[in-house]
C-alpha cells in the first residue's frame, strides 16, 4: 500500500471505478478514473483526438474507449484507433495508486490545499 504523497489527492473508491469510468474534478482538472484489471488508471477526461469526455465511454481490455470515435486509450495514455495497432495523439496520464479502498493521484503541479479538492461529478 502506497502512502499519500505531498500534492496527492483521493479521487474515488475502487468499487466506483470498477463499475464505470468516473469523471472527477480535481485541482481544476477534469480527470477520468477507471480500473484496468487490478490497477487504477487516470487520464485527462478529454479525448485528444475528438475532444469528447472519455468518462462517457467504456472500458474494454483495460483501455478507456472514447464514445465519439471509438479510440481506445491505455493507462499510459497511448492510443489505438479502431483497426490499428497504434495511433496518435497521446492522452495525458497521471501517476495513481490504490490505498485501502480508494484511488489516489499525484498531479504534476502544486495543488491548493483544500479538504475537498477532488469532487466526483
Amino acid at each position: 500500500m502506497k502512502r499519500a504523497l505531498p500534492g496527492s489527492r483521493m479521487l474515488c473508491t475502487v468499487g466506483d471505478a470498477r463499475m464505470a469510468p468516473q469523471r472527477v474534478l480535481c485541482a481544476g482538472r477534469a480527470l477520468v478514473v477507471w480500473m484496468a484489471g487490478e490497477r487504477p488508471a487516470v487520464l485527462d477526461d478529454r479525448c485528444p483526438h475528438g475532444n469528447a469526455r472519455l468518462s462517457a465511454g467504456y472500458v474494454l481490455d483495460g483501455r478507456i474507449v472514447c464514445p465519439a470515435h471509438m479510440w481506445g486509450f491505455a493507462p499510459d495514455g497511448t492510443a489505438r484507433a479502431p483497426g490499428a495497432d497504434v495511433a496518435a495523439p497521446v492522452a495525458q496520464s497521471y501517476e495513481c495508486w490504490i490505498s485501502g479502498d480508494r484511488i489516489w493521484v499525484c498531479l504534476p503541479h502544486p495543488v491548493p490545499q483544500h479538504p475537498a479538492a477532488a469532487i466526483p461529478v
